[in-house]
């Protein structure tokens, strides 16, 4: 897989800029590009082997709890949009107090993801700027062999002899093609239908897997009486969810995978609320 310098190193520069001008107030697109450029990052890191060098490790060190703070604020953002999908009118009272719930959830969550880079910028940026140097010597340095290959070739044979997909191991396998997606993004010709296919089912089964977690959320908010409409409408649009991300997952499996066996992947239903 040949990569160019400039590609290589673009992940690195936005990052630093975002991590320089990040707002105390975040919108929902400044913590989607935050944690995209920081995903983005760590896959760089596994395509071209980095994580075994110093320079990597401390870089992995400090982006990792800038991406997992800004992955909590992105999930409540998904989830008061996803729970204003299925409200039955705009008084529903339910609705209106689980968007309540998950708005104070994404002000705390947003106030730690501040807290969070206002900490480790200084020392993220200072790494991220040596760290991108260091990528564009090797790299254009001839005389310097990267393999980039190692990295998306393991994730393809774990996902060709990936187990039978079921709700457990679903989301797994959504970590997984995202990384891969991610590494073949960084090739100078990538298979653009292997990308493109990695890209849908990552968005199909991140939106199955958005709306396991608004269950939760809503069993341990409302009342499983008086609030059984909006529970079960969270739970029939969860269940519609994992059958399409199941079909995706599997499609992708038998046609870029070698899997054949697809049609025998486990189909468990969301447990009914009680």
């Amino acid at each position: 897989m040949k990569l160019q310098a400039d590609d290589v190193e673009k992940p690195f520069r936005k990052l630093r800029k975002q991590l320089n001008t990040f707002p105390s107030n975040p919108k929902p697109e400044d913590v989607h590009s935050l944690r995209t450029q920081t995903r983005r990052l760590e896959a760089t890191f596994a395509a071209l082997e980095l994580g075994q060098k110093k320079k990597s490790r401390e870089l992995a060190k400090l982006i990792r709890p800038v991406r997992k703070a800004a992955g909590k604020v992105r999930d409540m953002d998904v989830l008061i949009g996803d729970v204003l999908t299925i409200s039955a009118e705009p008084a529903d009272e339910a609705a209106v107090r689980l968007v309540e719930h998950l708005a104070k959830r994404r002000v705390k969550d947003a106030r730690r993801l501040h807290d969070v880079v206002r900490r480790l910028r200084r020392d993220a940026r200072d790494c991220l700027k040596e760290s991108g140097r260091i990528i564009r010597k090797t790299l254009k340095d001839e005389s310097t062999t990267v393999d980039s290959d190692t990295g998306p070739q393991i994730l393809i044979t774990e996902l060709s002899h990936w187990p039978a997909l079921h709700e457990d191991n679903l989301h797994l396998f959504r970590i997984r093609i995202k990384e891969l997606r991610y590494m073949l993004q960084l090739s100078q010709h990538p298979d653009e239908k292997l990308v493109d296919a990695l890209g849908g089912v990552k968005d199909t089964v991140g939106e199955w897997h958005d709306w396991v977690e608004l269950l939760k959320i809503a069993k341990e908010v409302l009342d499983p009486q008086s609030d059984r409409g909006i529970i079960k409408r969270i739970e029939d649009t969860g269940n519609t969810k994992l059958i399409a991300s199941l079909a995706a997952a599997n499609k992708l499996r038998e046609r870029f995978f070698g899997v054949s066996d697809g049609r025998r992947a486990s189909r468990k239903i969301l447990p009914m609320a009680s």
